[in-house]
């Protein structure tokens, strides 16, 4: 058997779809077992071993100037030639919505099948194959779903799952000693980057939950690079800054790329951030996590773990949560 999976947009979602990797790889150990990703997604699973080969390519809106967007252009269309060229038995758009671009691509690529999600306003291919998935589960068990097209018995996963290479692993030692402080205190690391506008918190507000935590912690920064005035990746070097000049006693070194980041992650004991891509990834490496939402539902949102905590702001605003409120439970974890 010849599977290819594809999940070419977020990050987070691609932790996500991991629990699926998992039960088709213990039903298919000897299959063929491909991954389509984006270039700012792929580094997360570069090192998965459930994976036979690992595809990529670069998006277009992605780059600036014409010459960026054309190369883009052709090396996306060489890859799916090579793709053609593989005659898979089964493409699994692993998103839990119809997608119709996505789609398009994998009637490209011709495999036998084609598994994805139902749509009522499209008309799909002959060899499409859609699975119905209940929208109200959490995130990880409506991509999990495409599992019951194989007939897979497997109980889900407990947890996603994702790999550190054994020069990530041997790293750790040295990345939790970059951290100032106490070395018997455990590592909180403090994610405060966060897309969404109502799921950020303001510098007064990490910094009264750092004020907190600082008797009980060594605390690292982590955080999007970058400037917030950045057009196509804004960042938080600004506010990352102003929070490493106010407490000297954090380690505010940034990650330069999504592995560095990974092992940034995996030298923590636990981990504080808004919901977004990068606390599904700290789950995944199985750190504990305490999720902040304002405007997200957890239900489908928080991360898949038994190590995680959800808090909820008392409105859909995440500026309304106390961080007083979060750095007690954070307090009674660790």
């Amino acid at each position: 058997m010849k599977f290819l999976l594809i999940r070419n947009d977020n990050i987070g979602d691609l932790a996500c779809t991991t629990p699926l990797i998992e039960v088709l790889r213990k039903t298919f150990p000897e299959a063929t077992i491909d991954f389509l990703g984006n270039e700012y997604n792929i580094d997360l699973v570069r090192h998965d071993p459930r994976l036979s080969r690992l595809w990529s390519y670069g998006k277009a809106k992605h780059v600036h100037g014409l010459w960026k967007k054309i190369k883009a252009w052709i090396h996306k269309v060489i890859v799916l030639l090579q793709l053609r060229q593989q005659h898979y038995d089964s493409v699994i758009i692993a998103v839990p919505v119809f997608n119709k671009r996505t789609t398009g691509l994998a009637c490209w690529i011709k495999p036998r099948t084609i598994y994805g999600a139902p749509s009522q306003q499209h008309r799909l291919p002959k060899n499409y194959h859609p699975v119905v998935i209940d929208q109200n589960d959490p995130h990880v068990l409506q991509v999990l779903t495409y599992a019951r097209a194989f007939d897979i018995n497997f109980p889900a996963p407990e947890a996603m799952s994702l790999f550190l290479s054994e020069e990530e692993k041997k790293s750790l030692v040295a990345e939790r000693a970059l951290v100032p402080g106490n070395s018997s205190l455990p590592i909180i690391g403090l994610q405060i980057s966060a897309r969404r506008p109502k799921q950020r918190w303001t510098f007064e507000q990490w910094s009264q939950l750092i004020t907190a935590l600082l008797p009980h912690a060594r605390l690292r920064l982590l955080w999007s690079p970058g400037s917030a005035g950045a057009l196509q990746h804004p960042g938080d070097d600004e506010l990352a800054e102003q929070l490493a000049a106010v407490f000297p006693a954090l380690l505010a070194n940034p990650t330069t790329n999504l592995r560095h980041l990974m092992v940034a992650f995996s030298a923590c004991d636990l981990i504080v951030g808004s919901d977004g891509g990068a606390m599904h990834i700290a789950a995944a490496l199985d750190v504990a996590t305490v999720t902040l939402f304002g405007d997200i539902d957890p239900t489908v949102w928080r991360p898949y773990s038994k190590k995680g905590v959800a808090i909820s702001s008392p409105t859909d605003t995440l500026s309304d949560l106390d961080p007083i409120v979060v750095a007690k439970k954070v307090i009674e974890i660790i």
